[in-house]
């Protein structure tokens, strides 16, 4: 990612450069093409008057200089001879000057007699100091009559021009103190034939290149920043925090660069490609209403691909969506909501919806009106958001379900042992003892009668006492559900697992119901096939008098039966009873915690909600299953499956650790 943006960071850079060294190429272009075509404006004037004055000659030549300010001085060359050179004053030695005789300068002159064009030379070392360059055009008399198409040479006109002026006046200084800068003159070899400004040793690598077409040839500038090309980013940190902004810069920008020809492709590139990187669903409609632009998760989100494209109407898409149903609120009057959606939402400022694809995901749209009348859509996928809010309003709606069921469970028993707790603090006014006392107070002395008083009195409080036991063990209970869920919760609670047969498990657990079943007017059938296993004996009795404790709680009449099925690998516990058994939709939730078929404080059955949530968690450490079977009206049969030998523990967040012993 970094090596990327360090890439774009340094085309951005060249491309700023190139910018600026552009602005000074038009310049020495434009600068060099005046002197051009004063220069050939004055060898007309020459060519016409060949036979021009020297007085003639002056006026022209300082009417050029005035124009000109970076020119040293011009000379003529008739026959390649300098006859007048103004101003002549401290370059008199150049006249009578034989380019015939001169080798440095003959070749570049007749090249331009022979190709007509001017010919540029230097910078060279001028005797009078400093440096300048050399401009030669050709000049011709007019051609003959009766040969109108051959050239009549005449000789040869020249300037120099302050070479350090002209570059000053072209702002290069400036540019020396910031880049690194090569002006030459390629050969046909590639290989530079003059230089005209800097180094090749200076030049640092890949500069930027930058070509001038002049009537007497081609230059080359190259540029490289002073120092050579940076490592990397400047303050490259920065820079992540600046994309956001550059973003919203560039949507602001849009209108400004869209008006720069040379920039447009390269803007709408970045655009596009910065919309595709989005997570999210983008959509742009014009003023028009149709559609300008839009990514491809758009067209994922939407399962629109085959009816949306650049110039499709807005109304077109939204009503392909209404007519699937994706928008629930819309079904039914489609055109009421499109009409409704164009006319007065999207205007007044924006329109957000939800859309329920048939895949299962839920789309939230979002509208917003621009200014100029275009619309901008965008598109989230809100699948799994909703899905989170549905969980928690759910887990929340059953722990407040709960806290009320358990207030409930908790106040029955309460209100039972104070209750009787009350009384016991007035016993003394309850019937039997007052018979007693009264009996005292009679001065009763036959053991028999007495015997019989104190019998009743201690009856009384055996009835009082069992009556809060079972109380107590009812909210004993509840209080080590809630305590063991907790555990479970927690990743605390642990079982300690040891051989054992299967026969000391269940026995325990049916001597035990047996009476409450019976007491009921259940049948209570036990069926054990003999064998062993490796568990936590307490926490497998556990489970197996809770699931027998709800068979009972759910059976008015009938049976229910415990049977154990020994296998080689597992030992099946079979928990059935004949009561009202499980509707359908509430199977898949009957081991949730907090979770009851009825859940409302006034149900006909007691318990928390947490019981086969805990039986489950149980089953599930010694590395077994808990598994439900039924049918409504005809009962329901649960099954806890164990493996006869267990793994080794592991702990799991949430879950009880298991201890082999």
């Amino acid at each position: 990612m970094e090596t990327l943006a360090y890439e774009n960071y340094i085309q951005k850079l060249r491309t700023d450069i190139t910018l600026e060294l552009v602005e000074v190429r038009e310049r020495i272009e434009e600068e060099v093409f005046q002197s051009i075509l004063d220069l050939r404006e004055l060898a007309a004037i020459i060519g016409e008057t060949p036979d021009l004055e020297v007085a003639e000659f002056n006026r022209k030549a300082a009417e050029y200089l005035a124009k000109n300010p970076q020119v040293i001085n011009v000379a003529v060359a008739p026959d390649l001879v300098i006859s007048m050179v103004y101003p002549l004053e401290g370059n008199e030695s150049a006249l009578g000057l034989n380019y015939r005789d001169n080798e440095a300068q003959i070749e570049q002159v007749e090249e331009a007699m022979r190709t007509g064009k001017g010919v540029l030379t230097g910078p060279v070392d001028l005797v009078q100091g400093g440096r300048g360059v050399i401009l030669r055009q050709p000049v011709f008399l007019p051609p003959l009559a009766e040969a109108p198409d051959v050239p009549r040479p005449w000789g040869i006109l020249s300037i120099v021009l302050n070479y350090d002026d002209f570059l000053v006046s072209l702002g290069v200084p400036e540019l020396q103190e910031r880049f690194n800068l090569l002006l030459i003159e390629p050969g046909n070899d590639g290989k530079p034939e003059q230089i005209m400004l800097g180094s090749p040793d200076e030049m640092g690598a890949d500069p930027i290149r930058l070509n001038f077409d002049f009537p007497f040839g081609q230059w080359e500038l190259c540029a490289t920043p002073k120092g050579g090309w940076p490592l990397t980013r400047p303050r490259y940190e920065e820079q992540w925090l600046l994309r956001f902004a550059f973003i919203a810069l560039t949507l602001l920008g849009i209108s400004y660069i869209m008006r720069l020809a040379a920039k447009r492709r390269a803007a709408e590139v970045r655009l596009r490609n910065g919309i595709e990187a989005l997570d999210h669903g983008i959509v742009m409609f014009g003023p028009d209403r149709r559609v300008t632009l839009y990514n491809r998760r758009y067209l994922d989100m939407t399962g629109s691909e085959q009816k949306v494209e650049v110039g499709t109407p807005y109304q077109d898409i939204m009503r392909e969506n209404l007519l699937g149903g994706v928008v629930p609120e819309a079904v039914g009057h489609e055109d009421e909501f499109i009409t409704d959606w164009l006319e007065h939402r999207v205007l007044e400022g924006g329109a957000d919806t939800e859309q329920h694809l048939p895949d299962g995901r839920i789309i939230k749209t979002s509208d917003r009106l621009m200014e100029d009348g275009s619309i901008v859509g965008l598109r989230l996928d809100v699948t799994e958001m909703k899905k989170a809010q549905i969980a928690a309003e759910a887990a929340n709606q059953a722990k407040t379900d709960f806290m009320g069921v358990l207030s409930h469970e908790l106040r029955t028993p309460m209100t039972v042992i104070l209750g009787h707790v009350r009384l016991g603090r007035n016993f003394d006014r309850m019937g039997p003892a007052r018979e007693l006392r009264k009996a005292i107070d009679e001065g009763v002395t036959d053991p028999a009668e007495l015997s019989e008083r104190v019998d009743a009195v201690f009856a009384q409080v055996s009835r009082t006492m069992e009556t809060l036991e079972r109380s107590g063990d009812h909210l004993l209970t509840l209080i080590n559900e809630v305590l063991d869920f907790a555990k479970i919760d927690s990743g605390s609670l642990s079982v300690s697992a040891e051989q054992t047969d299967v026969e000391t498990v269940v026995n325990p657990v049916a001597d035990q119901l047996r009476p409450m079943l019976e007491q009921k007017g259940l049948a209570f059938n036990l069926k054990i096939e003999p064998g062993s296993l490796t568990a936590d004996i307490k926490r497998v009795q556990q489970v197996l008098i809770n699931l027998i404790g709800n068979a009972s709680k759910f059976t008015d009449n009938g049976s229910v039966t415990l049977a154990a099925r020994v296998t080689d690998d597992d030992v099946n516990f079979d928990v059935t009873d004949t009561g009202v058994g499980i509707p359908a939709n509430e199977i898949d939730r009957v081991f949730e915690p907090f979770h009851q078929v009825d859940g409302t404080a006034t149900r006909k059955h007691g318990g928390t909600g947490l019981g086969l949530a805990i039986s489950r968690d149980i089953a599930q450490a010694h590395g077994g299953s808990l598994s439900v079977a039924s049918e409504p009206g005809k009962g329901s049969t649960f099954t806890l499956s164990l493996p006869r030998q267990v793994c080794a523990a592991v702990r799991l967040t949430g879950r009880p650790e298991l201890v082999a012993e």
